[in-house]
């Protein structure tokens, strides 16, 4: 049985529609933890449907850490000005500002990584396990496995999203699509230090 109370508070965490709330509550059996991971899965399964959507409007915003030595611009892209007018949109693209501000990616995304910094890097790894005892099976694993781990540690949609590190960012801008009902990306960042 799912309560008013129940579909009313998965609503405010999640944005969801009631009939959605309603529907992951009856498949979890009331159990609200399970229905907010049915909710996660389904936002984010319709998230990935509009990515192919064009998103021409969207918002600049800024972050300033409160010492004022760290700074970042970024653009998130929606598909219309009624939802980048949206408070809770503007909430969500400040958080991935401060996400980008602890966390410091380099790139966007992995397409967004030149060759030469590839190539670079593998050198680099190869160079380092190449002094290691072992077949070339085991160090070709190695190897792409350090730079697995190098590149999702560089690149924002690959990163754990700082307030909710079970999600990654690209997980969390899936989400937010299907809450939104839009394509939503992040198109740039900048981040500032001293």
């Amino acid at each position: 049985m799912t309560s008013v109370d129940d579909i009313k508070e998965i609503r405010e965490k999640t944005g969801a529609g009631i009939s959605e709330v309603r529907t992951a509550l009856i498949e979890a059996k009331g159990d609200k933890e399970r229905a907010l991971k049915i909710l996660a899965r389904a936002l984010g399964a319709k998230g990935g449907k509009k990515s192919e959507r064009t998103a021409k409007e969207g918002i600049v915003d800024c972050y300033i850490h409160s010492d004022h030595k760290i700074g970042v611009l970024i653009e998130m892209n929606c598909e219309t000005d009624f939802v980048a007018r949206n408070v809770e949109f503007r909430a969500f693209v400040h958080d991935i500002a401060m996400h980008i501000a602890a966390m410091n990616p380099l790139y966007v995304s992995r397409e967004d990584i030149p060759e030469d910094v590839r190539r670079a890097e593998r050198r680099f790894v190869e160079e380092e396990v190449s002094a290691m005892p072992k077949s070339k099976e085991i160090m070709d694993q190695i190897i792409a496995g350090k730079l697995e781990s190098h590149f999702k540690g560089i690149t924002l949609l690959d990163q754990p999203f700082a307030k909710n590190p079970d999600k990654t960012i690209n997980e969390v801008v899936q989400e937010a699509a299907g809450k939104f009902g839009e394509n939503i990306r992040v198109s740039r960042f900048i981040r500032f230090a001293l």
